[in-house]
């Protein structure tokens, strides 16, 4: 069953609160890849209060050069390497020079086991990727379509390879269940304005992971020249990228709770369905 496993470690923005960390994301999928989605200060030992080892990440995928989002990694990268494992760093391609000095591997990107995570340009106020993170779950086959193959055409079929039975080419796309979505899909968007192209480039997602700094108490005007979204940018966004699921953080100090995030998104409707989280909390999702 594709399910994954979101802990939030830290929602807050630029400046921390005591109960509202710095962006730190821990995400963990039913294949077993276990990833951090940014680095705000502190973020190894809140991945520690989970019983999650650094030296067990996958990789740490940093949306921009800002220190509230990177001020962790250092800690992040050494205290995996003590313990014998070895990062591999994501970051925007204008972070990579630094980064190799911390002595990990830095790329723009990462393919491998089922998974694929790409950068997305966003519109931030430095140079910024989203990541979008794509399984392909395989086919569904159409029951009818299929009977008669042997097992092993099956499974072949279910990972989108085609198969040769008695003389024929059977193709995954002339057998699979028309209904059912190859691939699922996530977007974490770090720090953003609303950005059109992002949409456009992405097309579709799954689950949104939107930042809404600001609620509906501030002009919108003065928070995108911040670089920044409000509650309702995030809707926005999550409807035009047809998401089930959309997620708020990155929320300001300025607010004592996350009651007006909250009532605005409760009042949204069709869905997406809307969370905003604390800091510790766990959300799992169902791809």
């Amino acid at each position: 069953m594709p399910l994954l496993k979101l802990v939030f470690l830290g929602t807050g923005g630029a400046v921390p609160k005591s109960d509202r960390t710095l962006p730190a994301i821990y995400l963990e999928d039913w294949l077993g890849h276990r990833i951090m989605l940014d680095a705000g200060e502190g973020a190894q030992y809140r991945l520690m209060q989970i019983d999650v080892s650094p030296a067990s990440l996958t990789l740490v995928a940093v949306t921009h050069s800002h220190e509230d989002h990177v001020l962790g990694l250092p800690g992040l990268v050494l205290t995996s390497r003590f313990l014998g494992g070895r990062l591999m760093v994501l970051a925007p391609r204008s972070m990579h020079d630094v980064l190799r000095r911390l002595g990990v591997e830095v790329a723009d990107g990462y393919e491998g086991n089922r998974l694929r995570i790409r950068c997305v340009e966003v519109c931030h106020t430095v140079d910024a990727c989203g990541w979008l993170l794509e399984w392909d779950v395989g086919y569904k086959l159409d029951l009818s379509k299929v009977a008669g193959l042997p097992k092993w055409a099956l499974t072949s079929l279910i990972r989108g390879e085609p198969v040769e039975v008695g003389g024929r080419v059977v193709t995954p796309e002339e057998v699979a269940d028309p209904a059912h979505k190859r691939f699922r899909r996530l977007l974490y968007t770090g720090d953003t304005a609303p950005c059109p192209n992002m949409w456009r480039a992405v097309e579709w997602v799954d689950v949104l992971i939107h930042e809404a700094t600001f609620a509906d108490d501030v002009d919108p005007r003065q928070a995108h020249e911040e670089g920044h979204s409000t509650v309702a940018d995030a809707v926005e966004a999550a409807k035009a990228l047809k998401a089930s699921v959309l997620v708020l953080t990155h929320v300001s100090a300025r607010y004592p709770d996350k009651e007006r995030h909250r009532a605005y998104a409760q009042a949204v409707k069709p869905p997406p369905h809307v969370y905003v989280p604390e800091d510790f909390d766990a959300l799992l999702v169902k791809l």
